[in-house]
């Protein structure tokens, strides 16, 4: 506590006995009823005001709850506060603050509230958030506050309660995707043909809101009395593996595009039932392998939403020095070296298919252009990514 708020709270203290004194001098002298009333009323009062102070905080129990704990972009929750007394103990205030974690916004309620002299038991207070960034985010503590009823004291008490909610990166919808081709190839790209690619039916799962409804299966939705989604399976290669460039060598805003990009594509592949694996160019090997159930891209979302730049720079990224063979990747990237090129023509070789998704090209300089159509030459596919506020626009 700083020295000035000592003084003050001394001095406080100090004129509240003299006041107390010199009542009692008077009732002493004077003796009457009005005197002695005087008296033991603010005599009640300092009882009653040492009870308010006495009271620990340490045993009020506390607990937050969430309607969920994962949340799409601009999607709202509520968080709800709850005090349990073990005494009707009426507080004369118990100030009661949550602690919102920064990447997520409120919607016009305050995270805390104020209690004057409720004798409840049970306290509660309820307010929304809504995801505006990308990210894991934490709650942290819930702050209790009260005081004695001059201001003498305030007595304040942390309350660790961590909490994780995960904001989800935005979807947006992708234009003109299977129209991508390299001429130099006879056929498209299986990342790119899914369209037109037929896909063998390996399960069902409950229905999505977004889920084609030619993709329902009637007859088992009229069984279970309730709609679900056939589940397919490609019939040519394993499904896509997504690698993104998880380096800042141009900007934060560039690799917030990729990953939104990245998201958007995996939602693309998640309603065709297309199966889905995720790499980080940072990382040494495959994160998530391919797979098309829902808990896998669930999983996908999550490690998007989590993902952080890598601490190597761009050349340093190892992950396609491994070796691949015979697999359709998407790499997503905002920057092209000429060490990437090697790599990924050294991929091609590898009879693989790619796909090089480039992001943010009103950055691109001319030798990056000139790589990138090095790269077709090889074999790639190569597709230019233009990010409006509704969707991701695709160009060859």
């Amino acid at each position: 506590m700083r020295p000035g708020r000592i003084i003050v709270k001394t001095g406080k203290a100090l004129l509240l006995a003299a006041v107390m004194g010199g009542l009692y001098t008077y009732a002493m002298f004077q003796g009457g009823f009005v005197s002695w009333f005087l008296f033991y009323s603010v005599l009640s009062a300092v009882i009653l005001n040492a009870l308010f102070i006495a009271y620990p905080l340490r045993r009020l129990q506390v607990t937050r709850n969430v309607s969920r704990t994962m949340l799409s972009y601009n999607e709202s929750m509520e968080v709800t506060l709850h005090v349990e007394k073990k005494l009707p103990f009426p507080f004369l205030f118990l100030s009661v603050e949550d602690t919102v974690p920064s990447g997520v916004e409120g919607l016009g309620q305050e995270s805390g509230t104020i209690f004057f002299l409720s004798p409840a038991l049970s306290l509660s207070h309820s307010y929304d958030i809504r995801g505006g960034r990308r990210g894991e985010y934490w709650f942290s503590t819930v702050m209790l506050r009260t005081g004695d009823l001059f201001g003498f004291i305030t007595k304040e008490y942390e309350v660790d309660l961590p909490q994780p909610v995960t904001v989800l990166p935005r979807l947006r919808p992708l234009k003109r995707w299977n129209g991508l081709r390299n001429e130099n190839q006879e056929t498209t790209p299986s990342a790119v043909r899914m369209m037109d690619q037929s896909y063998s039916v390996a399960g069902v799962r409950d229905y999505i809101p977004g889920d084609k409804m030619t993709s329902v299966d009637w007859k088992v939705s009229a069984r279970a009395g309730k709609l679900v989604t056939k589940e397919f399976e490609s019939q040519e290669g394993q499904g896509h593996l997504v690698i993104i460039d998880n380096t800042i060598e141009k900007s934060r805003d560039a690799l917030e595009e990729r990953i939104e990009f990245a998201a958007s594509f995996t939602d693309y592949c998640y309603k065709k039932g297309v199966p889905t694996g995720l790499g980080f160019s940072t990382g040494e090997e495959v994160l998530l392998e391919e797979e098309s159930k829902r808990a896998h891209f669930q999983s996908i979302y999550q490690e998007l939403a989590k993902l952080e730049p890598g601490s190597a720079s761009f050349d340093e990224a190892v992950f396609f020095r491994q070796q691949f063979h015979g697999r359709s990747l998407l790499y997503i990237t905002s920057v092209m070296s000429a060490q990437r090129t090697e790599e990924l023509q050294q991929v091609l070789k590898n009879r693989n298919e790619l796909v090089v998704a480039f992001c943010g090209h009103e950055t691109m300089d001319e030798q990056e252009r000139i790589r990138l159509e090095k790269l077709r030459g090889s074999g790639a596919v190569t597709a230019y990514v233009w990010m409006d506020d509704n969707a991701f626009d695709i160009t060859s």
